[in-house]
């Protein structure tokens, strides 16, 4: 049996080079295991970290405020209220109390499920309905009352006189703001009721809405009750010294007849008064009815 020496001088005996060979290796590998801890020292990163968590807290505040602007500015600016019953009004048109879409489709959901308003305070039960959105919608908030011994049409009629003592706007004196606060009136119909009273100088009567271009007459017929109009308010148009174009603005007299007008002034002098007008060939009757009240010497 070989002894422990001769397998090791058999086997495990290197020359002077392989040794040398070896011992490099073994240098090498050492080196190649410890170098990126030499080459690369840890550093410190708890600075960095903090500035990292500052940043990330500020951008989640800022997201918050966003959010939070979004909830109230975005939708505040669309503040255009009206009287409203909440059993019937079209649920889309709470956008006018700066309702956020979310509230205006749990309000339908809510009345969809059966439920219904008996109170003001009832509209709180839409969950996530904010107290001061509630507050500044309450006073717009009425309920259809039924008239013992009427009937529906005298309880109809007899409700919009109610109605019209507690909110009647002027129209000669009104702003975008009233006008849209009375139910059928929106921005649009708004900005035209306000174009032609500016080319008119003001409202003789209510009537006069229906020479609205693109107003329907149910819309006038739906709004009338809730207008006055106060003829001491009317800015009037003086022919005497009204120009061209002055003149032909103003919706009752055409082009023709500002010129015809201007052509009589310049020939015979002053208006003193209607009268004279009359003798003007292009002003017919009719034409002179209607600027009775716009007109002034």
């Amino acid at each position: 049996m070989p002894s422990f020496n001769d397998f090791f001088n058999t086997h495990l005996n290197f020359t002077t080079r392989e040794k040398t060979g070896i011992l490099g290796l073994l240098i090498l590998m050492v080196l190649f295991y410890f170098l990126p801890i030499l080459l690369h020292k840890e550093e410190d990163y708890s600075k960095e970290l903090k500035i990292f968590e500052k940043e990330m807290e500020l951008l989640e505040k800022d997201t918050l405020d966003i959010r939070t602007a979004d909830k109230s500015s975005k939708y505040q600016k669309l503040w255009a209220p009206f009287y409203f019953n909440p059993n019937t009004v079209e649920a889309k048109r709470l956008e006018n109390f700066g309702f956020p879409p979310f509230l205006i489709a749990r309000f339908a959901k809510y009345r969809l499920a059966g439920a219904k308003f008996y109170k003001k305070q009832d509209l709180l039960k839409i969950y996530g309905l904010d107290k001061s959105l509630y507050l500044k919608t309450e006073p717009y908030i009425v309920f259809d009352q039924p008239s013992k011994g009427l009937n529906a049409k005298d309880s109809i009629r007899k409700k919009v006189a109610t109605v019209k003592q507690i909110y009647a706007v002027e129209l000669n004196e009104a702003d975008s703001l009233s006008l849209i606060a009375i139910d059928g009136i929106g921005p649009y119909l708004s900005s035209k009721i306000l174009s032609y009273r500016d080319a008119l100088g003001g409202f003789v009567s209510t009537n006069q809405l229906y020479e609205i271009y693109t107003i329907k007459p149910e819309q006038v017929e739906r709004i009338k009750p809730f207008l006055t109009c106060d003829k001491t308010k009317i800015k009037r148009l003086n022919v005497n010294t009204a120009d061209y174009d002055a003149l032909n603005r103003h919706p009752y007299i055409s082009g023709k007849q500002a010129k015809a007008i201007l052509n009589y002034r310049l020939q015979h002098g002053r208006y003193s008064s209607y009268l004279d007008l009359e003798k003007v060939i292009l002003l017919n009757k009719e034409t002179l009815q209607k600027l009775e009240f716009y007109l002034e010497f």
